[in-house]
């Protein structure tokens, strides 16, 4: 038995009469007709011949390329519609008065290619203008917006590669990396204007002076290419396969008074007891940027917030010594006092692998062990337990039995607590309700910086800044500015020398500093990203 199914369109009178369409418009529908009949036909007939699967994938495809003729109808009625235009002037004022029918551009939509003919109008001094394109809100490159939303949604959510591949499954274009990445960048264009405002928004808005202002300082390596390394990366010592980048990060909050013990104690009495919870969050990267440079950028943030300086300043850092003593400059520079804190998970690292190294295949007694140092050391007693460390080390190696054991570990933190140890008045910061660690911008480096940028040269980063948006929509303020571009949008991430910026969904503090807590085995003392939904 053979099916034959056709479709008839008419175009329907005031009356209710029927009347044939004229030539222009028939032709127009002729083609979504044929198809649409085709499909009806092949379900009354072949379709029975197929299963569910085989049955999806080809209406899918049959069905796509209906809707992509449908589309090119309503776009071939619009070039037959289109009427001249008198006046038409470029934006210098010049008239375009010679007009050119024909004028044809291809468009790529999420149901496929289309072609679109409208009039140019010419003039031998300026590029032609095309009126018909601004009337249908036609981009300059040749993606619909269609095809914008889709690359915006994949490209937020996964690697140029992937976002290729399902584009090409769903419509049917292939989209180059290179055309995908432009695509990228005109998406997120529009986010340094609209952050830029919510700034000005946040700078007319009243903080309680009570409230602190938390800087945060930290660098996280970028890989390099391979063909970008220092000596092609053959030297063992100095492979050169990283590039350091210089983050910061700003934002307010209120203090939330707490006690050591709330911060080592089971979660109840932790949720009990919550942290400050930090707002307005700013944050800057740069590659090419000094250390000094980007403390400055967050002392400068700290300034637009509080141009009075009446509200409370505190810095929070890791232990590097450039970074402190840019702090301690910036701070007298600017006639401000404020406390440098050392990020207090970077501390029990230090702790807890020491207390590995002391107890040996006995991860829960050299996590109670951890805990209790730990525990001094947020009553603000860091320069006894270096002691502590130090006197334990000792007797260990003078120790036949226990003599053979690797105490690196320990003479590091020894090291560590009695270098920083007047930055871990951790007592009196709970007292005074401030944050005693670096979630904020841990959680930068961990999930924009490291996981997204691949440094290829002193001027290039690879990057999708789309991806920036879904964290960094998070963030209340922020800009972005590349030296020789100017602003280009990259969300509320300012990547200074780079040209964009890109980054993951967020979580807790950085892979490593993971493992060191599980090793102990213990119930861990978690700073939770403020990243974190």
């Amino acid at each position: 038995m053979t099916v034959r199914f056709s479709v008839t369109v008419t175009q329907v009178n005031e009356d209710g009469s029927e009347a044939p369409l004229d030539g222009e418009l028939a032709a127009a529908l002729a083609g979504p007709a044929e198809q649409f009949a085709g499909l009806a036909a092949w379900a009354a007939d072949e379709a029975g011949y197929l299963d569910h699967g085989e049955r999806e994938e080809l209406i899918g495809q049959e069905g796509r390329e209906l809707q992509r003729r449908l589309l090119q109808a309503t776009f071939d009625i619009d070039a037959a519609r289109e009427q001249r235009a008198d006046g038409v002037t470029s934006a210098a004022g010049i008239r375009h008065g010679i007009v050119e029918a024909g004028h044809g551009r291809g468009l790529a939509s999420v149901f496929g290619p289309v072609r679109i003919t409208r009039l140019a109008y010419r003039n031998r001094r300026e590029p032609n203008l095309y009126p018909a394109d601004a009337r249908q809100v036609l981009p300059g490159d040749p993606y619909s917006l269609g095809m914008r939303a889709l690359a915006a949604f994949h490209l937020a959510a996964g690697g140029f590669g992937q976002a290729q591949e399902v584009i090409e499954a769903r419509t049917g274009v292939t989209v180059g990396r290179a055309q995908l990445t432009g695509l990228a960048g005109d998406l997120a264009a529009w986010t340094g204007d609209f952050y830029e405002e919510r700034s000005r928004d946040a700078e007319e808005e009243e903080q309680p002076d009570s409230d602190v202002i938390m800087m945060q300082g930290d660098g996280k390596g970028i890989a390099l290419r391979p063909e970008h390394r220092k000596g092609g990366g053959t030297d063992p010592a100095h492979p050169g396969i990283k590039k350091m980048a210089e983050v910061v990060a700003v934002a307010g909050f209120t203090p939330a008074v707490r006690e050591p013990e709330d911060i080592a104690a089971p979660p109840a009495r932790r949720k009990a007891h919550p942290g400050p919870a930090a707002r307005d969050k700013w944050v800057a990267a740069s590659i090419t940027e000094s250390i000094e440079d980007m403390i400055t950028a967050a002392y400068d943030d700290a300034g637009r917030r509080d141009p009075q300086r009446v509200r409370q300043r505190v810095f929070l850092v890791d232990g590097n010594k450039q970074q402190i003593t840019a702090i301690g400059d910036q701070a007298g520079a600017r006639n401000l006092k404020v406390p440098v804190l050392i990020d207090y998970i970077h501390v029990s690292g230090y702790i807890g692998k020491a207390a590995a190294a002391l107890h040996p295949g006995d991860p829960q007694a050299a996590g109670q062990w951890a805990d209790g140092q730990l525990l001094r050391v947020l009553h603000g007693r860091a320069k006894a337990v270096a002691a502590t460390l130090a006197s334990v080390a000792a007797k260990t190696r003078a120790n036949p039995r226990t003599g053979h054991l690797d105490l690196t570990d320990v003479d590091r933190a020894v090291t560590y607590l009695e270098n920083n140890r007047e930055h871990m008045r951790y007592d009196k910061a709970l007292e005074k309700g401030w944050p005693i660690a670096t979630g904020m911008i841990e959680g930068a480096c961990r999930f924009v910086i490291a996981d997204r940028f691949v440094f290829s040269s002193a001027g290039h980063v690879a990057f999708c800044p789309l991806r920036s948006q879904t964290v960094l929509v998070r963030y209340s303020s922020a800009s972005y500015r590349h030296p020789c571009a100017g602003p280009f949008g990259c969300g509320e991430f300012e990547l200074s020398g780079v040209p964009g910026g890109a980054s993951r969904r967020p979580g807790i503090l950085d892979r490593g500093r993971r493992r060191v807590r599980q090793g102990r085995r213990r119930r861990p003392v978690l700073v939770r990203s403020p990243l974190r939904p």
